[in-house]
């Protein structure tokens, strides 16, 4: 409804308001982008696998999953997995190296999603790290530990991406 004292104006499509030349050659590169992206098939990712929708987040505890880059080594570390509107049995894969770009373990989570959403996490856990007898000392071989590690997460055996994260040992 038109303000008082304003006039209706009926609106008009800028394309139709500008130069008769212009608007030939606007309306023909609109055809041939058009054409050529209706033409090109969707793009899957380098292994030639469509890239399903998710997130990761590497954590602490399962309980406040606060999104974090360093841990020690006296923790789990965390990899929380959210997969959209991905259907039927699938398989997760964490590679795990050192920070000597050794693979140090590999784990995998077997699921059947069968809603939209489907969260799940694979650990990361650090064995041996307090010498025996209950000391509060850490092992000597804890120092292999300490620095940038790297997660290569699969899904069904297709890569989707690598995280980086940092460990030390206080």
């Amino acid at each position: 409804m038109p303000c008082a004292g304003r006039p209706r104006r009926k609106a008009t499509p800028f394309i139709e308001t500008v130069h008769p030349f212009i608007h030939d050659a606007v309306i023909l590169r609109m055809t041939i982008i058009l054409s050529l992206w209706m033409a090109l098939p969707a793009v899957p990712n380098a292994a030639g696998v469509d890239v399903p929708s998710y997130t990761l987040k590497l954590v602490k505890n399962l309980v406040e999953p606060k999104p974090v880059r360093e841990f020690d080594c006296r923790e789990k570390v965390y990899l929380m997995t959210t997969w959209f509107k991905v259907h039927g049995p699938h398989r997760v894969t964490a590679r795990w190296f050192n920070p000597e770009g050794m693979l140090q373990d590999e784990g995998h989570l077997d699921f059947v999603a069968q809603h939209d959403q489907t969260d799940g996490w694979l650990a990361l856990e650090f064995l041996n790290v307090e010498n025996p007898a209950g000391s509060t000392h850490l092992n000597a071989e804890v120092a292999k530990f300490y620095g940038q590690w790297k997660v290569r997460v699969l899904l069904d055996n297709n890569f989707l991406e690598e995280r980086e994260f940092f460990v030390r040992c206080k």
